[in-house]
């Protein structure tokens, strides 16, 4: 690989990185002011952390699923054909910005070593980061900080 392709994956899997820990960061800050609205304190924020951590990698793994090799179409005389998609390299469309990518965008890091909306990993591929990222906050709770029920 050249330089620059391992340079653009490096600052791909910073992207992710950072984009999984501000989610994750966020998670934990929704779960403890829930959990200090309804008096349980950080074991709510943990219990919300893994639900929600189990809820994104399920969602995450559904974005990740591939594009069928094959595409159906109905005729007039209600048969079904099959029709095989050929990739052509092309890019229907560009991957746009939302104003949280944004913001991440501003953290330290990326702020020096910031990648074009098209170069970055895919939305799925990022909270499935996210996913791992609040799964392993909430297990560090637990273990390490002894926060249980």
């Amino acid at each position: 690989m050249s330089q620059t392709t391992t340079s653009r994956r490096a600052r791909q899997a910073l992207d992710a990185v950072m984009y999984g820990l501000a989610v994750a960061a966020i998670v934990f800050v929704v779960g403890t002011v829930i959990g200090l609205v309804l008096g349980g304190g950080l074991v709510t924020a943990k219990f919300v952390m893994f639900f929600v951590g189990i809820l994104m990698f399920g969602y995450a793994t559904f974005q990740l699923r591939p594009d069928p090799p094959w595409d159906t179409k109905e005729t007039d005389d209600g048969k079904v054909k099959v029709t095989k998609n050929e990739p052509d390299g092309s890019v229907v469309g560009g991957r746009d910005e939302t104003k949280f990518q944004a913001t991440v965008q501003r953290i330290p890091p990326l702020s020096q070593y910031s990648l074009p909306p098209d170069d970055r990993l895919s939305v799925g591929a990022k909270l499935f980061v996210a996913s791992l990222a609040t799964l392993a906050w909430s297990f560090v709770m637990e273990t390490v900080f002894g926060v249980v029920a």
